[in-house]
């Protein structure tokens, strides 16, 4: 089905899916907050909310589609029943937020921070500690968290105890972890300029999208060879296995 969603005025930023509760959460650039139901085979609004202060980031439903955490740029958090009642809210003044993760056994929520670093609350909005990220050692310089995924192991696991959250910044680095707490992540150099990732279904497969720069291609008439950027999706298993490797053509 094709529907406009006509309680948007400003263009839709952020969408998020409740697949327990048949619902999806929309978020445009003025803030405004839209839960719409399926109703008779169209989508109606059931909930609006605008914070009027800041612009949501990213918003994501725990893995029971009983709560939600929205996320402002501005370091605002607000976490919200499936019913629309407010459960907590609080500011984080850590700079400003870019994404949220809830852990598979809704327990904790991580707060991704534009600067890298991502934080771990409990669900119920105490902050507990900061994720140690080993992927960056040794680096200098300004980075961009660009994914943060975390599989709910729905379709089991591929291994007892194999690595369910994925961590990627831009420039190429990504740890593969087992926990928010895990010690000994499994750390991957892509080589390429990180845009975003994804898990597969049932967690035994990480894609990883970004730009391979100066990649060589074939000799011309004049002799001459030449070189591209290019457009690439990577494929890991869970434990950082190369899989596979695809160019995308533009």
């Amino acid at each position: 089905m094709n529907q406009t969603l006509e309680g948007h005025t400003g263009v839709v930023q952020v969408i998020t899916w409740n697949e327990k509760f048949n619902k999806i959460t929309t978020s445009d650039q003025q803030g405004l907050i839209i839960v719409w139901m399926l109703y008779k085979g169209s989508w109606y609004e059931e909930m609006i909310n605008n914070r009027n202060k800041s612009v949501v980031s990213d918003m994501k439903w725990d893995t029971d589609g009983t709560r939600i955490c929205i996320v402002y740029e501005d370091g605002g958090v607000i976490v919200g029943s499936v019913d629309g009642n407010r459960i907590w809210g609080k500011e984080i003044n850590c700079g400003n937020l870019l994404v949220v993760e809830w852990s598979p056994d809704n327990s904790v929520i991580l707060f991704g921070l534009i600067n890298g670093e991502i934080l771990i609350y409990d669900y119920a909005g105490n902050f507990l500690s900061k994720v140690s990220i080993y992927c960056l050692n040794n680096i200098h310089g300004a980075v961009r968290l660009v994914g943060m995924h975390w599989y709910h192991g729905e379709k089991g696991l591929v291994e007892p105890n194999c690595p369910t959250l994925a961590i990627c910044y831009d420039i190429g680095r990504c740890q593969l972890m087992r926990s928010q707490l895990d010690t000994d992540p499994i750390l991957l150099d892509t080589g390429i300029e990180i845009t975003c990732s994804a898990w597969n279904e049932n967690g035994s497969l990480l894609a990883i999208a970004g730009l391979q720069k100066g990649i060589a291609l074939s000799q011309s008439n004049s002799g001459k060879g030449s070189e591209r950027d290019v457009n690439v999706v990577q494929f890991y298993s869970a434990f950082g296995e190369v899989t596979k490797n695809i160019m995308v053509s533009t």
